[in-house]
């Protein structure tokens, strides 16, 4: 392992990165590491940890560096808020999330596809809690907008705990056009609002769904409505409160997941 020496030109860099280089925290990293992505690990200088040995030994492959930081180092490059945990790595080759097109998902495979559409979701703790459930629940595809969604930064891979790794996310121009696409490809588009008049519950999930969930303020937007073969609703005994776009993400893949056999997804 060598001392890090980092100069002005690599936190320079760090800055201009792409932002979705760069995993910062246990979980994420981990997910990386296990995946052997090409790059930099960082870990904070001093007393190696029993998790830092985890992660040196998860680092073990031949396209990963390992370098150690000092505490300053981490806040130049990830900025004074970042929840790092003294452990960072930086990609070689962005982006980190599997990469897809709408075409690739909607080919011709075994089995019934489901893909979680987020219209909207602008935070990026939202959004990484999203992306965990998507993962957890066996989700073939999360579909976001290009313009008007939280980016795919580090601050997302943290709060997916590294499940961003695992699914594919595809940013679309027109979300209006994905949607005919997915409708051509036999899939049932399936919004879900207040008020809906029909319990998730109710609906078939088992077959080929998009599952789509609004924006944090505002839910589904008027155009998205239209492109909705069916609009759904969670049942609450207390409606008044609603619930966090994230905490409603899980409850509705899960349902999708119970109704398909609870198989764990690959």
């Amino acid at each position: 392992m060598r001392q890090s020496a980092k100069g002005n030109q690599l936190r320079e860099q760090s800055r201009v990165a792409v932002a979705n280089n760069w995993v910062y925290g246990f979980h994420a990293v981990s997910q990386v590491l296990k995946r052997a992505v090409p790059g930099t690990l960082y870990l904070r200088q001093g007393q190696v940890s029993e998790r830092a040995e985890s992660m040196i030994k998860l680092a073990g492959y031949p396209d990963c560096v390992i370098e150690r930081w000092e505490a300053a180092a981490f806040k130049d490059a990830l900025g004074e808020t970042a929840s790092h945990q003294g452990v960072a790595f930086l990609s070689r080759h962005a982006p980190i999330v599997p990469q897809q097109t709408l075409d690739d998902v909607l080919s011709p495979s075994a089995g019934h596809k489901i893909i979680l559409v987020l219209d909207g979701v602008t935070d990026p703790g939202n959004l990484g809690a999203c992306l965990r459930s998507a993962a957890t629940f066996g989700v073939d595809a999360v579909v976001v907008p290009k313009h008007g969604s939280a980016p795919l930064n580090a601050a997302v891979f943290k709060r997916s705990a590294g499940a961003a790794s695992h699914v594919p996310v595809i940013e679309v121009v027109n979300l209006a056009r994905a949607f005919k696409q997915m409708k051509a490809n036999g899939l049932w588009v399936i919004g879900t609002a207040l008020g809906a008049g029909q319990a998730l519950h109710e609906v078939d999930l088992a077959g080929d769904v998009a599952l789509v969930m609004g924006s944090e303020g505002e839910g589904l937007r008027v155009n998205t409505r239209k492109h909705c073969d069916l609009l759904v609703e969670i049942p609450m005994a207390i409606s008044a409160f609603n619930l966090n776009v994230s905490v409603a993400t899980g409850v509705c893949l899960y349902e999708a997941f119970r109704q398909r056999g609870s198989q764990s997804p690959n």
